[in-house]
């Protein structure tokens, strides 16, 4: 799992870089929100296309921007992150994404049903893009994503650590990679009034905005007690990250880059040992942008 935490993911990207450094594979990624972003990337051995993203997502005023927040309802520009950047200026490398033999799935919320809708068959580019561009997409800071008659937002708000379609799937071995410290305890909103008013007619995902925080400790207690039976192994950071969800200090990011993949490299003989405790297959599951 490759926990985002929105400009956070900095630190998983290290992790990511790490990885394919060491040519470290896995059956089958599980991502949301950040994670499927960055994700695509690692799957089509991609290696510097997350940095470029995050230097230049980090230099643009434009991407970033409390005033557009208020006048369109949209902190993230996404045209400019999804469009420009990620599909233009630095653009996925679709035909070696296609061919990559591990299994790639990314979550999404339906707005409307409140339920996590996961996809990993992606025919066309566009299909990708889209599918990516909606699990990025956190309810007030940037608008759902209309997809085959859903309407769809972050797939975090419903499954913050998507490592159930992996369990269904029968995979019995998992790495996760946090960006959120060993004790962090996720605290309840202070937003649900506000998003009462907002989302008045859409009550499945009121309780899921309100209820989120009891939904990732819970998650966070289960993948605890698979690490205590070793079915679980969990690379993250020390200590709190120094960066915030819309981090967009160079040097900041830059740290949180080497982090990760100094904590990767540092842990790199204990997750050998465990992928080859078990010949039952392995998975890695990302976690989310906006956790």
């Amino acid at each position: 799992m490759l926990e985002g935490g929105g400009m956070r993911c900095a630190f998983t990207v290290g992790v990511l870089d790490y990885f394919l450094d060491k040519q470290i594979e896995f059956p089958s990624v599980a991502t949301a929100s950040a994670g499927a972003l960055i994700g695509s990337s690692y799957i089509a051995k991609q290696r510097h296309r997350n940095t470029n993203l995050l230097a230049a997502i980090g230099k643009n005023r434009d991407a970033i921007s409390i005033i557009r927040l208020l006048k369109k309802k949209e902190l993230f520009s996404m045209d400019l992150i999804f469009d420009k950047l990620a599909n233009q200026t630095f653009p996925l490398e679709f035909q070696s994404f296609s061919q990559a033999s591990t299994r790639f799935i990314v979550g999404t919320t339906d707005i409307n049903t409140g339920r996590p809708v996961f996809y990993d068959q992606f025919d066309k580019q566009k299909d990708l893009s889209a599918i990516i561009r909606a699990s990025c997409s956190l309810p007030v800071l940037a608008p759902s994503i209309a997809y085959k008659g859903k309407q769809l937002i972050d797939g975090g708000v419903s499954d913050p650590i998507p490592i159930t379609p992996l369990i269904e799937q029968g995979l019995s071995k998992h790495v996760v990679v946090l960006t959120r410290n060993k004790n962090y305890v996720k605290k309840p909103t202070k937003l649900n009034w506000f998003y009462k008013r907002l989302f008045k007619e859409k009550p499945e995902l009121i309780k899921l905005l309100r209820n989120r925080h009891l939904r990732y400790n819970e998650i966070m207690d289960k993948i605890r007690a698979m690490e205590a039976r070793n079915e679980v192994f969990i690379i993250q950071p020390e200590e709190p990250l120094e960066a915030s969800r819309i981090e967009k200090s160079h040097h900041k990011l830059e740290a949180l880059y080497y982090q990760g993949y100094q904590v990767a490299q540092e842990k790199h003989q204990a997750l050998l040992d465990f992928l080859e405790s078990s010949e039952k297959p392995s998975s890695y599951v990302e976690e989310n942008l906006s956790s």
